[in-house]
């Protein structure tokens, strides 16, 4: 039961996780709510730990957050996880990169609750009972002394399942204002295995001359396409989708048209040098996997853009105690 309250608890702000680092760079004239202050030493219960503008978060309900993604990820990997540093790089050890993405989430969620109370966006009755009534079962299934040592109580549960529902909402509203519709050409696409290269002003014709090589040797090979990609790719995938959307003009039409297995010749871009190897042509159920793809991306750069406004109408603080906990 606690792990799918997890689920249910963090899946709306995940997502603004993952949207709402973006957004463009325009500034705007916007007034700033000064944060009140934070405890930065010795943390009780009732200390505020987190201050976004004028909102609060007591020590206990960030203690509640970390406590259900810490144990969602121990029950699959184990506790020893949150030492190990050489995934993810750097210096940081896993429990401090998920301390940090806590935070992140907290922040987000309180932010999006602020500006839905400025809109006037409500829960419905039935889902604040709903909330309740949720907090009440996953309480009454832990132990006093996990509930003691994690801030979790019913008043603490329910208002962090409100307040991720009306996130929920608040998202749904502003991805509802997308322009969903896609012209025919748009949804073109095809699937494919690709390499990509990448180039700058200083080593463009030593890369083209190494991905023309590259063409040479794997139009006679059927077969060795893939092994090439995953020595040589700088693309963050192997295998995607190229269609009508794509901004990269002369990739798009090299490749959109290609039948299975042929290889397109080396496009060139801003960013460098590519070479697609078609391994599923342009079909309707292909086009609507496409077209569901990119209208998703288009509502989550929406939602960056809205958010990224509504995240400077706040300062922000965060105590120290929390950022040296891990």
């Amino acid at each position: 039961m606690k792990y799918r309250f997890l689920a249910i608890l963090l899946c709306v702000a995940m997502t603004v996780c993952l949207t709402a680092c973006g957004g463009g760079d325009e500034k705007e004239e916007i007034s700033t709510e000064s944060a009140v202050a934070v405890s930065n030493n010795h943390l009780d219960a009732d200390s505020t730990v987190i201050a976004v503008g004028k909102t609060k978060v007591a020590y206990n309900e960030y203690k509640a957050y970390y406590y259900f993604m810490k144990n969602s990820y121990e029950s699959v990997i184990g506790e020893g996880i949150w030492n190990y540093t050489k995934a993810i790089g750097g210096d940081k050890s896993l429990g401090q990169e998920a301390v940090e993405a806590v935070l992140r989430l907290i922040i987000q969620v309180k932010i999006i609750n602020r500006e839905a109370a400025e809109q006037k966006v409500e829960l419905a009755t039935d889902e604040k009972e709903e909330a309740a009534h949720n907090a009440k079962t996953l309480c009454d299934s832990l132990s006093e002394e996990v509930k003691t040592a994690n801030g979790l109580d019913v008043k603490t549960l329910t208002r962090m399942l409100e307040e991720n529902k009306l996130t929920q909402k608040m998202y749904n509203i502003e991805i509802g204002k997308v322009n969903a519709n896609l012209t025919p050409e748009q949804i073109k696409v095809a699937k494919v295995q690709l390499i990509y290269l990448k180039a700058n002003d200083k080593n463009r014709e030593q890369v083209k001359q190494k991905a023309e090589q590259l063409h040479q040797s794997l139009v006679s090979s059927a077969t060795g396409f893939y092994t090439a990609a995953k020595q040589h790719t700088e693309a963050d995938e192997i295998e995607t989708m190229i269609g009508g959307s794509d901004s990269r003009t002369q990739l798009k039409q090299a490749v959109i048209g290609l039948q299975e297995g042929q290889i397109s010749p080396v496009v060139a871009e801003k960013d460098g040098y590519y070479l697609a190897r078609c391994i599923q042509a342009d079909s309707p159920e292909l086009e609507q996997e496409y077209r569901n793809e990119v209208v998703q991306q288009k509502q989550i750069d929406a939602f960056q853009k809205v958010y990224k406004k509504w995240s400077q109408k706040y300062e922000v603080k965060v105590s120290k105690a929390l950022l040296v906990r891990e």
